[in-house]
């Protein structure tokens, strides 16, 4: 069996107070009465250290209001713009799938998909001008091709108005 290790205590000489044994310091407004006090040392704020601060201003100025550097979304990353409260704001969200917007209803008014490049809008479209290779107005009734060079609106069943070619006909 091994010898049991005794431990001792450690003596620790004696340190001197901070201050102690300098001459204390005479008080100027008791000087004359010679009355002595300690000099009085002005309390130091530690510097508060801003590592957030510092990384969010190499990508965003807040001042400017302005994106400086390429952010990356993960895969379930996304933006969210306002914050949707029924019948109140309504909110948009950019993700790498798409953009949706909704209105303050919860109608979707804006939907732009990533993945299949289809656009739906709900309010007016306008522009200066449009490329559009087909161009469908209502359900089919009104066709506006470009490749065909041809213009059709049908009354569900049968073409009432054919403008343009027509593969067979005149």
């Amino acid at each position: 069996m091994t010898e049991e290790t005794a431990y001792r205590p450690q003596e620790i000489p004696d340190q001197p107070f901070p201050q102690e044994g300098l001459p204390p310091t005479v008080s100027q407004a008791s000087a004359g009465e010679g009355v002595y006090t300690p000099e009085v040392v002005k309390d130091k704020e530690f510097p508060v250290k801003r590592v957030a601060v510092e990384l969010l201003s190499s990508a965003l100025n807040t001042r400017s209001k302005r994106i400086i550097q390429e952010f990356q979304f993960t895969e379930s990353g996304a933006i969210q713009v306002g914050k949707y409260q029924a019948g109140v704001t309504g909110d948009v969200r950019i993700s790498p799938v798409g953009i949706v917007a909704r209105d303050s209803a919860g109608n979707l008014t804006l939907v732009l998909d990533g993945e299949t490049g289809d656009a739906v809008f709900r309010g007016e479209i306008r522009s200066g001008s449009l490329v559009s290779g087909k161009v469908t107005v209502g359900n089919n009734s009104v066709i506006i091709d470009g490749k065909s060079q041809t213009i059709i609106v049908n009354d569900g069943t049968t073409d009432r108005v054919l403008i343009g070619k027509q593969v067979g006909g005149f």
